[in-house]
């Protein structure tokens, strides 16, 4: 199961029909497959020599520009799905996940990607580091931003959070009311990875395709 069938999911059981995706250096990757009626995309072109993007901006000038007029969209324009696939250092994650969730419409989902790095080699943070044994493969610290958010630190209103355990860990975060499990705030206070690999399953709130099926028909 890749990231685009679990956002296809969504947007189906939803009839969704608003789409945004945050960091799309490769379209065909998961852009391109996302069937849904508008979709917006932002990347500033670091990784590829073309402007690939809709909005050739990093995320943090997309959303000033936005809530600034300066686009050619509404300040307050809101998506149904939001998906987040850019810097993945836990600063930006978390700069973009409280970006997101100020645009996120009233039933809305947020899917981030990168969030299970198989080991301390892929959660690295410095992505241009080629000499440890995950070689190219970087997921960087978006698991951070995730144990955050899960710990009630980043957002603050009702929302409820799954982490499917699929292409290097997807996880999931929807508006409403619910009874979320919010982990430990006082664990891993200094985000350790060993501390984090210790207790994933609990941190990402981990499920499978099929749990996260039975999780998206509760609403």
């Amino acid at each position: 199961m890749e990231r685009s069938d679990i956002i296809n999911q969504i947007i189906k059981h939803h009839g969704f029909e608003t789409y945004l995706e945050i960091g799309v250096a490769h379209p065909e990757r998961c852009f391109d497959k996302i069937e849904v009626k508008v979709k917006h995309s932002v990347d500033p072109g670091i990784e590829v020599p073309e402007k690939v993007a809709m909005f050739p901006l990093t995320s943090n000038d997309f959303f000033s520009s936005l809530e600034e007029g300066k686009l050619e969209l509404d300040p307050n324009y809101k998506w149904d799905v939001i998906f987040i696939d850019g810097l993945h250092l836990c600063d930006q994650v978390e700069l973009d996940a409280i970006n997101a969730f100020n645009h996120l419409s009233e039933r809305g989902y947020i899917i981030f990607h990168d969030c299970s790095p198989p080991t301390v080699h892929h959660a690295r943070e410095d992505y241009s580091d080629k000499s440890t044994p995950a070689g190219w493969l970087w997921n960087g610290t978006t698991w951070k931003a995730i144990q955050k958010l899960r710990q009630g630190k980043i957002i603050s209103g009702s929302i409820d959070i799954v982490t499917v355990n699929e292409d290097w860990g997807c996880t999931v975060l929807r508006k409403g009311n619910f009874d979320t499990y919010v982990f430990d705030p006082s664990y891993n206070q200094f985000y350790e990875f060993y501390k984090f690999d210790e207790r994933r399953k609990e941190i990402l709130n981990l499920i499978s395709s099929s749990e996260f099926t039975e999780w998206l028909n509760k609403r």
